[in-house]
C-alpha cells in the first residue's frame, strides 16, 4: 500500500498491507498482552497515557508534519489536532477512575446490585483518514484505561 500525498503526489511510503494470516498473528500476541496490561492497576495505566501525551507534546512539530504530508491539512491544522488529542487523553485520564468505578445499584440487608466495569479483550481501531489522532484517541484512549489491548489500523 503506498501513502501519497495528496498536494505534490510523492510516495511517502510504501507499507505492508496486513493479511488474514499476519492479522491473526498479531491478534494472538494482542491477546496474550492484553492479560498482563489488564492486571495492571487503573493508576499506573493513567501514569502511562499521561506520559503517552507529553510526547505527543514533545514531538508536535514532526507528528504535524507527517499527518499534512499523509492528509494534505494546513500545518496548523495538524497542530491542533495532537493538541485535541492531548486535550482529550487529559480529560479522559483525569476522569477514569470515576467512570471505571463499580456503581452500586441497590443495595439492601440481603442483596447488593453492583455495576462492574469489566475489559471487553481486544479492541480495534479502524480511523478515519482525516482525522486520526482524534479519532484513534477517542476509541484507544479508553480502551486502554479500561484494560483492553488495541490493535491500531490507521
Amino acid at each position: 500500500m503506498k501513502v501519497v500525498n495528496p498536494a505534490t503526489e510523492e510516495i511517502i511510503a510504501d507499507l505492508k498491507e496486513d493479511n488474514t494470516s499476519s492479522l491473526q498473528q498479531k491478534f494472538e500476541k494482542l491477546k496474550h498482552g492484553q492479560k498482563k496490561w489488564n492486571a495492571v492497576q487503573l493508576k499506573e495505566r493513567v501514569v502511562i497515557l499521561k506520559k503517552f501525551s507529553v510526547l505527543l507534546k514533545e514531538n508536535i512539530e514532526e507528528l504535524a508534519r507527517v499527518l499534512t504530508s499523509e492528509v494534505g491539512k494546513p500545518l496548523q491544522q495538524s497542530r491542533n489536532e495532537v493538541n485535541g488529542a492531548c486535550t482529550r487523553i487529559k480529560w479522559l485520564t483525569e476522569n477514569a477512575e470515576k467512570y471505571l468505578s463499580d456503581e452500586v445499584m441497590n443495595e439492601d440487608a440481603n442483596i447488593k446490585e453492583v455495576i462492574h466495569y469489566e475489559a471487553l479483550g481486544v479492541i480495534c481501531n479502524i480511523s478515519a483518514w482525516n482525522y486520526p489522532y482524534l479519532v484513534g484517541t477517542n476509541v484507544f484512549v479508553p480502551a486502554l484505561l479500561a484494560g483492553n489491548a488495541v490493535m491500531y489500523k490507521p
